[in-house]
């Protein structure tokens, strides 16, 4: 992982339906990648689910996810571009001997999905429910678990992607072992932020936005290194991920 340059404390207030949302988080203020926008959008995410996990409670529905059970580890989990390249930091970070265990686990995943001739449909840009919840239903039902997951566990649980962050869900954990099949209820989430932050670059590129299924991130982030290297001034970027959500969000330092 990158070091960070000077950090600053904003102040940040989020219109949901639930209610507004007010905190603290922390933004680089030098020049900054697009990876390096990722822990403050994870920070954002922590925010919001704590807040539907209350109003879970509130309610009387408790969160049954729990450490040990990877059930939704076989889920197709897609991460937006920033990261995707956060990710790759990541594995690049890991000691020779990690490193070549988890590349070697998505590459097993990766020759499973040529053989399933899956990979150009995952890599589709286009995320209506009607084109994803096909493929997603197809990827689930093969099996793979996610390269990060060990002994039933998330190995990078503080890093794990926005959407792993927001799945959680309130009926029997027992019944997510065939969501096809069961009917699974899942925590709203009043603010998804994965999608914002896809948009977020291709605003900034000029390219159609698009989500990386996880295991393709490291031949994904081959093509477009040029992407992951760029660096834009930290508290424009964090200020242009706020104008992505849209007037429910704001700032001040």
């Amino acid at each position: 992982m990158t070091d960070s340059g000077p950090v600053a404390l904003m102040s940040v207030t989020l219109t949901t339906p639930e209610g507004v949302l007010r905190g603290k988080v922390s933004v680089d203020t030098g020049p900054m990648r697009l990876a390096e926008l990722v822990p403050t959008a994870y920070e954002l995410t922590n925010v919001l689910v704590a807040q539907a996990a209350g109003r879970e409670e509130k309610a009387g529905r408790r969160i049954s996810c729990r450490a040990g059970c990877g059930a939704c580890c076989c889920h197709m989990v897609a991460a937006s571009p920033p990261e995707a390249f956060y990710l790759m930091d990541l594995i690049d970070s890991f000691e020779p001997p990690h490193r070549a265990e988890v590349m070697s686990r998505i590459e097993r995943i990766v020759n499973e999905l040529e053989r399933q001739q899956m990979i150009d449909e995952l890599m589709d840009p286009v995320h209506k429910d009607e084109v994803v919840l096909p493929i997603a239903r197809k990827y689930f039902l093969l099996g793979l678990p996610c390269p990060f997951l060990v002994d039933e566990s998330c190995s990078i649980h503080l890093h794990r992607p926005v959407v792993c962050r927001e799945y959680n869900v309130t009926t029997p954990a027992d019944l997510c072992v065939d969501p096809v099949a069961n009917d699974i209820t899942k925590v709203p989430m009043p603010l998804p932020l994965t999608v914002p932050l896809a948009r977020l670059t291709a605003e900034l590129t000029g390219t159609p936005p698009c989500l990386i299924p996880i295991p393709l991130v490291p031949r994904w982030i081959e093509q477009h290194q040029d992407v992951r290297q760029r660096q834009w001034p930290g508290l424009e970027l964090f200020q242009n991920f706020l104008n992505i959500l849209g007037p429910q969000a704001a700032s001040r330092s």
